[in-house]
């Protein structure tokens, strides 16, 4: 596991023992054994988690449970509606912004094609224009993955339009994309993740790009993990 892989992943993992077992909750033996990390990085993880409200810890029996942002919500249908998968995004996409250096979109289906609802900065100094509300077309690499998901994939796009073009980056725009999968295990896509920034940075090739696909994919995978922590009631 990388340096920068490590922090997501591992979190992702918490969060999916939490949602098998919400009201039991699971010990912090139980997560030393499951994560295979030392007590004291499982500690400094749960110490992060908790800043955040994302988990509750008691000291006394050693027991880790949902926060109230991860705590059962009202969804109509069932389905995670877009408040929902924005507030179990924002963490990971603020953690993949910073970690690829490019900016991160989240988005959901539009008949047009996709629509951004909610957007990170590139965190560096060059203009950049909020695009949250817009529609990227069906061609976007977004719009692709809403449509044909399948998990563990990533799609490029290389034309310079929709994801990034409102980006303040011009026409070098490339686009990395995946989709955040229901967590009810039925496959569809609730939502669709994405890096967009200049094409020298995001090229389908190289090992760069192999690290910045595993840090999108583990990011959309803590998605959907922070959803199903929240199960429909």
């Amino acid at each position: 596991m990388t340096e920068h892989r490590a922090p997501v992943g591992s979190t992702a993992a918490v969060l999916k023992l939490l949602a098998r077992q919400p009201d039991r909750g699971v010990t912090f033996r139980e997560l030393t054994a499951s994560l295979g990390l030392p007590d004291r990085a499982v500690g400094d993880l749960l110490s992060g988690l908790r800043a955040e409200g994302l988990i509750e810890y008691e000291a006394g029996s050693g027991v880790c449970r949902p926060g109230e942002p991860l705590r059962p919500l009202p969804r109509p249908g069932g389905r995670p509606d877009c408040n929902d998968v924005r507030a179990a995004a924002m963490p990971w996409a603020d953690t993949l912004a910073a970690h690829s250096g490019t900016s991160v979109l989240l988005a959901v289906a539009h008949p047009r094609g996709a629509q951004v609802i909610h957007h990170v900065f590139r965190p560096d100094n060059s203009p950049q224009r909020l695009v949250t509300g817009d529609v990227v077309p069906a061609g976007s690499a977004l719009a692709r993955v809403l449509r044909d998901p399948a998990e563990g994939r990533c799609l490029h796009a290389d034309d310079g339009t929709g994801d990034g073009a409102g980006d303040g980056i011009g026409t070098e725009t490339a686009s990395l994309a995946t989709a955040v999968l229901d967590p009810a295990g039925d496959g569809r896509p609730v939502a669709a993740l994405c890096l967009t920034g200049p094409r020298a940075v995001l090229r389908p090739t190289g090992e760069r790009a192999r690290h910045n696909e595993e840090l999108l994919l583990d990011a959309a995978r803590a998605t959907s993990a922070s959803l199903e922590a929240a199960p429909a009631r």
